[in-house]
């Protein structure tokens, strides 16, 4: 079955609109990165005080396939004025290509570490990991991450520049999968 964009954008909107539903109370976050083949749409929501974190995103490649994942993650909520902000936890992925399809569960976390001496200036990223024992289907494993610089404009609007390395490793393939791969640019908005 392909996955056209509006499809894509239907089962991205009704996650979004689950999740969101289910924090109450919840601070959360749109982000938006593009490239030249790639566009990257997340959702992130974190209820307050209790230091869970739920998200949702789509990776779109214009010739190479699509990925829609999930995830929820425990995040350190003793000092809201730290420099860093960590959370570890998983996400769930559906890959579809023209060639292969699967899912995997990546295990791993994200950081923002916000510059001491600048504290509009941060570090950002995530990385997970599927090992085979959690992958499905024509997946065998699946790596998926992100190092971003980010500058508040506001403070609740970011702006940042990054490399994303998504790589997949299918059944009966003797090379990875990269979707996603490079350099990119996007914005974030916090409500």
């Amino acid at each position: 079955m392909k996955l056209t964009i509006a499809k894509m954008a239907r089962l991205f909107a009704v996650g979004a609109l689950t999740v969101s539903g289910s924090l109450v109370h919840a601070g959360g976050s749109l982000d938006l990165s593009l490239s030249d083949d790639n566009v990257r749409l997340a959702y992130d929501a974190t209820q307050l005080s209790t230091g869970m974190h739920l998200n949702a995103a789509v990776l779109h490649n214009s010739s190479d396939g699509d990925i829609i994942s999930g995830g929820v993650h425990v995040v350190d909520v003793r000092n809201n004025q730290s420099d860093l902000y960590i959370g570890v936890g998983g996400n769930a992925y559906a890959v579809i290509t023209d060639n292969a399809d699967g899912a995997a569960i990546g295990v791993g976390g994200f950081f923002r570490y916000s510059m001491p001496f600048n504290r509009d200036l941060a570090l950002a990223g995530y990385a997970y990991y599927a090992p085979p024992v959690i992958s499905f289907s024509e997946v065998e494993n699946m790596v998926d991450s992100d190092i971003r610089i980010q500058y508040n404009l506001l403070p609740t609007a970011h702006l940042y520049t990054g490399f994303r390395y998504t790589s997949i490793q299918f059944e009966n393939a003797n090379s990875r999968y990269k979707l996603g791969e490079g350099l990119h640019l996007g914005f974030k908005l916090d409500f």
